[in-house]
């Protein structure tokens, strides 16, 4: 049997020591949960700032104000958020004046002004209005002005009803009431009118703009439902508001602070008198337990010399503290609490690659030997843009000791047997190397530090290592990394111990009332469509596992955003819930497999295995969604790329979704998106556009007519006559010139895409022409005043429908599901359930970037700068071919209930042109080459779709397909099916690349259907 290797041998101790700190962090966790005070009113979070005041917090929904001596509160209670419309207050900027923010405008006001400004240039600025929707009366006007570097922002409104209130952080608790009015803003303030609905004003701060921020506003209105908490926001005289969730109920402010606990008397005991303290480098230090022994025994008698306590004062209390902190229970807490919060204030931690070489090793700070743990601190995860892949564990130091100054540690790597030499290894560091022994770097450490709250890019190394012969360990010399940057303030959630001024302050926990009631914990079983069983005894099915599945329906029990685990929180009645979701195993499983093979890998596919393929480019992800365009029903949802989870890896993952969820390998790409620049649609949106145009000729007899179809020389001189640089024969638009232009694929010119010499809606679909889009678009869009220069692109919705008449490719994205997040549960689930952002059965909001400029609305007219998802996609398809749009579902049916069904909404706009175009594009257009296979010959017949081609970074791009099959194109086909795949980070073109991965899957259908 042959000897392992030196690399093989590598620290077998980790495990245990991974196991070891996992234990202790679990009762950790017990110990915090026990420490809550249960005692403490709920109300009293607002004790600091409001005591003795008095307030309720109604049922039913709306926004209330309540007045108190120190205040006013102000409760939002059952309420529906409108998206945020932000701005970038540097943009406004005129010199050190802010240019006005104005909100709550008609479309009628802005053409006013435009109008204005014709006559006299720049009267009125037009950068960020936020408009009301057409229908909404009541909503006040406000503008917002100021100036750069300034403390308050200045708001002044003009109500559209008697009754308007203003409350801020700058009213100095006072609530000003009136249809007209100024205030002050600093970083929050609320503007109240009619029956309960409220505009919410913040300032926050920006990187990018440190002296001025953003502006973020947000409408609120009733949602109608009855609330089981609402938030409640108390607004001192003096001081900065306060915020809380609370239930139902009336409440009362504790006049004084109260009582505090054991743990918490001891340790400010301790404070006070000096016996804890924070240390020069940032680690809690305690005075050790035998300090009086020390001072009173003389100089020879002392083992060690402690000058550091040399000038704490001691007296008999000061010994019954420590007394208490060594020998009392309450004592042990306030230890472990200092303990974890010392091991969270600096961060040495390394893995290994090959997986195999991790094991056995040894830290030490000083002369000093040092536990580690497998358990990493939950802010570590925010060191990386993306989950680490193919590492073994993690091990870091977990207790540092009490010394001044920055810490430098050695952690050493047991080998068994002297190294032959040239043995390599791979070491990610969080930390910083010093130097190395018995090993040389093959190169300089390479940073590896890519989150947002790394302090530096060096702050993670990763050391390419050679063994040096002979050698029986590897040293490695390193400093921590302090986590003080790292930290978030949804870290101190549950830790008492924080710094407050350069001090070390105890907070007490305050258990929400929500957080008492047990979560409920059901055994759940989920069957695909035909009765397949998915998930049972707590686990996904091995074919389910296989097919991809896992990431949804649950990796294991404590997934709480998978499909099981939300069925999981519901009561049951017998403790089991059933369900059927709408997949077909059978279609997920070959989908999944085609997806890896040809999307991910660039294989070749025969039908039932892949052959060759390349490796997988970092960072690249894939998701396809076939669905039945008339019910809505996801019958697959294949996915790929997000991040390999295993059971060994489980605790990093979790933490890692967290704190970065966007990006988390739990994500299901088929769904949900990260809101980056590889999830946009390209021209595949040129559907979308294409039926925003249609919806704009129903109105304008020009665009009627160009949609039709016009000779090169008709179209040609429409745009000279209206000024516009558009020509026929130009590659680009606006064409000649050096400022931001549109571009055609490989510098095509549109009329070589005539038919019989006229150009229309059909042949720019077909053939995905961008400068006839990209102008198109322009001509459609009110806010442009049909000028080729000028005009107020600057638009944004303060509530959903805001733009839709003004901006028709927008209005039928909304019509089409983007911006919603669809909840997939079929009305199953109770309206009170309680969504989070990533649950499984809510996909993704599809989302356009906002527009500022006319160059933007030209790229969002071509798919650029928005994030899509395949089921989005996939949903525009079938609305396409169906002629309207199905709300998607994924559960059929919940302990015997069977999921509604949704009759399609009609599009209310013309559709055989956009599906010529479609249709186009399979027979002669940019898919043709992806479906031109004889044995593609019936698929092809009843196939109609669009390609997309995103340019990201570089020379690569997201590519995309959607479209429908006709029924009867497959055996047992009766109703019509949609389909949409991207791939990320490709070197080719949607139908290149993602066009063939659709026409893997429809082959394997009809294969397996006859």
């Amino acid at each position: 049997m042959p000897s392992p290797s030196p690399v093989q041998w590598i620290a077998a101790a980790g495990c245990i020591a991974a196991f070891g700190g996992a234990m202790v962090i679990a009762g950790h966790a017990r110990q915090l949960a026990l420490s809550t005070d249960a005692r403490s009113s709920a109300a009293d979070i607002f004790q600091p700032v409001m005591p003795a005041a008095a307030f309720s917090v109604p049922a039913s929904p709306g926004i209330t104000f309540q007045h108190a001596a120190a205040g006013a509160f102000l409760v939002s209670s059952g309420m529906r958020a409108a998206p945020a419309v932000v701005v970038d207050l540097c943009t406004q900027a005129a010199g050190r004046r802010l240019l006005p923010v104005r909100a709550g405008y008609h479309f009628a006001d802005v053409a006013r002004w435009a109008a204005r400004n014709e006559a006299q240039p720049g009267a009125v600025s037009l950068r960020h209005v936020a408009l009301a929707a057409p229908d909404v009366t009541d909503m006040p006007r406000l503008t917002v002005t100021g100036s750069i570097g300034a403390d308050k922002l200045q708001v002044e409104w003009e109500g559209r009803g008697p009754v308007v209130r203003w409350l801020s952080d700058a009213s100095g608790g006072r609530v000003s009431e009136g249809a007209r009015g100024k205030g002050a803003l600093l970083r929050e303030g609320w503007l109240a009118w009619g029956g309960g609905a409220a505009l919410r004003i913040q300032r926050r701060t920006n990187r990018a703009c440190p002296e001025a921020g953003d502006l973020v506003m947000q409408v609120f209105r009733p949602d109608g439902i009855r609330a089981d908490k609402a938030i409640v926001h108390a607004f001192p005289m003096e001081g900065q508001p306060v915020s809380a969730w609370m239930r139902p109920g009336e409440y009362r402010v504790s006049t004084a602070p109260s009582p505090r606990l054991e743990d918490q008397q001891l340790f400010q005991g301790l404070a006070e008198r000096g016996l804890v303290r924070l240390g020069a480098g940032g680690i809690a230090e305690l005075a050790p337990r035998d300090l009086a022994a020390w001072r009173a025994a003389s100089g020879g008698a002392r083992a060690v010399e402690l000058p550091a306590w040399r000038q704490v004062p001691q007296d008999e209390h000061a010994q019954a503290l420590l007394e208490r902190l060594y020998r009392m229970a309450d004592g042990a807490f306030v230890r472990e609490q200092v303990r974890i919060f010392n091991s969270e204030r600096r961060l040495l931690a390394w893995r290994v690659r090959p997986v195999s070489a991790h094991g056995d090793c040894q830290a030490n700070v000083g002369n000093a030997a040092a536990p580690t743990t497998g358990a990493m601190p939950l802010a570590a995860s925010r060191l990386f843009a993306e989950l680490p892949q193919g590492w073994a564990p993690w091990t870091r130091i977990a207790r540092w000791p009490q010394a001044a100054g920055a810490a430098r540690a050695q952690v050493t790597l047991a080998l068994p047997q002297p190294a032959a030499g040239g043995e390599r290894l791979q070491l990610l560091l969080a930390g910083r190397v010093l130097s190395v022994d018995g090993a040389s770097m093959r190169a300089h450490p390479a940073p590896a530090c890519t989150g947002r709250a790394c302090p530096s890019a060096d702050a993670v190394q990763l050391l390419d290592l050679e063994l040096t012969p002979g050698a029986r360990s590897i040293s490695i010399h390193a400093t921590p990394i302090e986590m003080g940057a790292l930290a978030a303030p949804a870290d101190q959630k549950y830790r008492h111990l924080r710094v407050e001024g350069g001090r070390l302050a105890w907070h007490a926990l305050l258990q929400d009332e929500g957080a008492q009631r047990r979560a409920a914990s059901a055994d759940v079983r989920l069957e695909d469509r035909n009765g397949t069983v998915l998930w049972s005894g707590g686990s996904p099915t091995p074919a389910a596992i296989d097919a991809g599945l896992a990431p949804l329906l649950g990796m294991r029990s404590d997934h709480p955003n998978s499909v099981a685990g939300m069925l999981a929180r519901l009561p049951a009645s017998g403790g089991m819930h059933n369900a059927r979701l709408s997949i077909d195993l059978a279609l997920q499983a070959s989908s999944q497999a085609v997806l890896d093979c040809l999307g991910m890998r660039r294989g070749r596919w025969d039908g039932a295995r892949c052959h060759g393929g390349e490796p997988v480019p970092h960072g690249r992800q894939a998701g396809m969604v076939v669905l039945d365009a008339e019910t809505g029903d996801v019958l697959a949802a294949a996915g790929a790329g997000a991040g390999a989870v295993t059971a060994a890896n489980w605790d990093e993952v979790r933490d890692f979704d967290r704190t970065n969820p966007a990006r988390s390998a739990l994500r299901l790409p088929a769904f949900q998106h990260d809101g980056g620049v590889h999830r946009s649609p390209g021209s595949t949106f040129k559907v979308v556009s294409a039926l925003g145009l249609e919806l704009a000729a129903r109105r304008d007899p020009q665009i009627a007519a160009l949609l039709a179809g016009l000779p090169l020389d008709a179209i040609n001189q429409m745009a000279a006559r209206k000024g516009y640089a558009f020509q026929t024969n130009a590659a680009t638009y606006p064409f000649q010139t050096r400022q931001a232009h549109i571009t055609n694929f490989r510098d095509q010119h549109l009329d070589r895409r005539a038919h019989d010499g006229r150009l229309g809606l059909a042949q720019a679909l077909t053939y995905s022409l961008n400068t006839w889009f990209a102008w198109s678009g322009e001509l459609a869009d009110r806010s442009l005043f049909g000028r080729p220069e000028g005009g107020a692109p600057d638009l944004h919705p303060l509530e959903p429908g805001a733009l839709d008449s003004i901006r028709p490719v927008m209005g039928m994205a909304r019509q089409l599901g983007f911006g919603k997040a669809w909840r997939l549960d079929g009305g199953l689930l109770p309206p009170e359930y309680p969504w989070s952002q990533w649950d499984a059965l809510q996909a993704s909001a599809a989302r356009v970037d906002p527009v500022h400029t006319r160059h933007e609305l030209r790229q969002m007219a071509i798919g650029l700068r928005m994030q899509a998802t395949p089921l989005q996609m996939a949903l525009v398809s079938a609305a396409v071919g169906q002629g309207g749009l199905a709300a998607p579902r994924l559960l059929l049916a919940l302990d015997g209930r069977e999921a509604a069904v949704s009759k399609p909404e009609p599009l209310g706009v013309r559709l055989d042109r956009v599906r010529a175009g479609m249709k186009g594009v399979i027979d002669s257009g940019t898919a043709a080459a992806a479906f031109s296979a004889p044995q593609l010959a019936h698929i092809r017949a009843g196939l109609s779709g669009k390609t997309g081609t995103a340019p990201t970074i570089g020379d690569r791009s997201t590519v995309w397909f959607t479209g429908w099959l006709e029924p009867g194109t497959l055996p047992n086909q009766p109703r019509r099916l949609a389909i949409s795949a991207f791939i990320s980070h490709s070197e080719a073109t949607g139908g290149g690349h993602a066009a063939p991965v659709v026409a893997a899957v429809l082959a394997s259908m009809e294969r397996a259907r006859q």
